[in-house]
């Protein structure tokens, strides 16, 4: 993996008392950072924050009592009580200023921390699923009647959909290994979905991942649980570690492995629906059905259903409210069919979310598979750019490429998509392209039983609409013809 490591924010961090009272929160306008600044403002503290663009979610914070601004400026901390931030935003001019004014700054884990202080966090991490599986767990216990508090790092439903502030004790959030800030949490129950070679901007190899994950999971409070995969060698590894140093922690796997205590048996995929029979530790046997062809999902719903064994619900009830969980929002999301062509919103950027998202499209496809993708990060595509086109290449028909995505930190290499198209079969791809000429292309080229996927972490989510507006105006030509 590149050496390009940008940040550790548990190196010389901020220990004193953290005051909530008048946070300002940089970067708000993300998944994460907007879901906490919500629970805060409905806390009933003194929330603001600012974003470089406007956007639905800073639109939804304002509906909450939250003083979003656009831009950044050190004129916005006036007062504030401490600034929160994210590694991303390490440089921002308000967390400068802030530092020099004396102002704590503390990252978004930090305040996480304080807010799971008189509550019981269940904290899930992993390279992948990690929305997807939070998201389920909340699911289950909203129907359930349990009124979990929840942050997920994305959204459900509309903006501002991902966080919820509950009645009960429970808080189920997402653990952030990117930037090793999920070593700032201290959970009740902490879930490690996988453990792969990932964030080459922070982590120089496999060996540093996994420590960072045995790391994390020795923070889980004394007599918890850690639940693990057991069809991830990296997870099982450090599962293995960490029960080595933490005899008082439950340890229970999840998975197809025959090791597995909550074990998925007779997978199957069928159109828009995956299913599985979950055998429990007792014995007990349960079907667990999902409105989506994605079979990886079901290894999100096994998680989720072992972190519901361990809050000790029962898994015929976990079963049923499992069954009308209609996912999350970009997580192989279908957009819409027109013309006979389905178009699905995937945030897939790494080689084994691709390569899961492509498969789960191929099972839909009458026809082809087109893929609209746009690199993220340009750390990840230098140490990844050759897997990527492969994953593509092997798994794709047509792959329309864009620009990288994501900015670069003072003085770390460029990356450009040449590594990916270098994999592409000639004529495959274009490059750069914007929203107008995918959507043109696509509506030439894709027809009746095509899938259609626009994939990454950036501002390709946008791209189905326009896509789908041209299959329309297709439809409408042929029909006045």
């Amino acid at each position: 993996m590149t050496d390009t490591i940008t940040g550790n924010p548990t190196i010389e961090a901020y220990t004193g008392p953290i005051d909530l009272s008048r946070p300002h929160f940089v970067g708000i306008g993300g998944c994460a950072m907007s879901g906490l600044a919500r629970l805060l403002a409905e806390l009933g503290h003194e929330v603001s924050g600012s974003d470089l663009r406007d956007s639905a979610t800073l639109a939804a914070l304002r509906a909450a009592g939250v003083r979003a601004q656009v831009g950044h400026d050190p004129a916005y901390i006036k007062g504030a009580s401490c600034v929160v931030y994210t590694t991303v935003a390490q440089n921002a001019p308000e967390v400068r200023a802030a530092r020099v004014a004396g102002i704590p700054v503390v990252h978004r884990a930090q305040v996480l921390d304080v807010l799971a202080a008189a509550r019981r966090l269940v904290a899930v991490s992993g390279s992948h699923g990690k929305s997807t599986t939070a998201g389920m767990l909340a699911h289950i216990l909203r129907t359930l009647g349990q009124d979990p508090s929840y942050l997920i790092g994305a959204d459900v439903t509309g903006a501002g959909s991902g966080a919820h502030l509950g009645a009960s004790r429970l808080l189920v959030a997402e653990a952030d290994e990117s930037d090793r800030s999920f070593h700032f949490l201290t959970p009740s129950i902490a879930v490690i979905t996988n453990v792969t070679d990932d964030h080459p901007e922070n982590f120089v190899s496999h060996a540093e991942v996994l420590r960072a994950y045995v790391g994390f999971g020795g923070r889980v409070a004394p007599d918890g649980f850690l639940i693990v995969n057991a069809d991830c060698v990296g997870a099982t590894v450090a599962a293995d570690v960490i029960a080595d140093e933490r005899p008082d922690l439950t340890v229970l796997r999840y998975g197809r492995d025959r090791t597995a205590d909550v074990r998925l048996l007779d997978v199957h995929t069928e159109g828009w629906s995956a299913s599985a029979t979950v055998r429990m530790p007792n014995g007990t046997e349960v079907r667990l059905t999902l409105p989506t062809p994605a079979a990886h999902h079901l290894d999100n719903a096994a998680a989720a259903t072992a972190c519901a064994a361990a809050l000790g619900l029962d898994p015929g009830d976990v079963a049923g409210a499992v069954c009308t969980f209609a996912g999350v929002r970009r997580r192989f999301e279908h957009i819409d069919t027109r013309a006979g062509v389905t178009v699905i919103d995937s945030y897939a950027d790494h080689p084994h979310e691709i390569a899961a998202d492509l498969d789960a499209a191929r099972t839909l496809a009458r026809g082809r598979v087109f893929v609209v993708f746009q690199p993220s990060g340009h750390a990840r595509v230098l140490a990844f750019g050759e897997r990527i086109g492969g994953v593509l290449a092997d798994k794709a028909d047509h792959v329309l490429l864009l620009d990288v995505h994501g900015t670069v930190p003072t003085g770390r290499p460029v990356a450009d998509a040449s590594a990916i198209m270098a994999r592409l079969r000639e004529g495959d791809y274009c490059l750069p392209l914007g929203p107008g000429q995918a959507a043109r292309l696509i509506g030439r080229m894709a027809g009746r039983g095509d899938v259609v996927l626009t994939m990454g972490t950036g501002d390709v989510t946008g791209y189905g609409a326009a896509i789908l507006d041209a299959l329309s105006s297709r439809t409408e030509v042929a029909l006045s013809a």
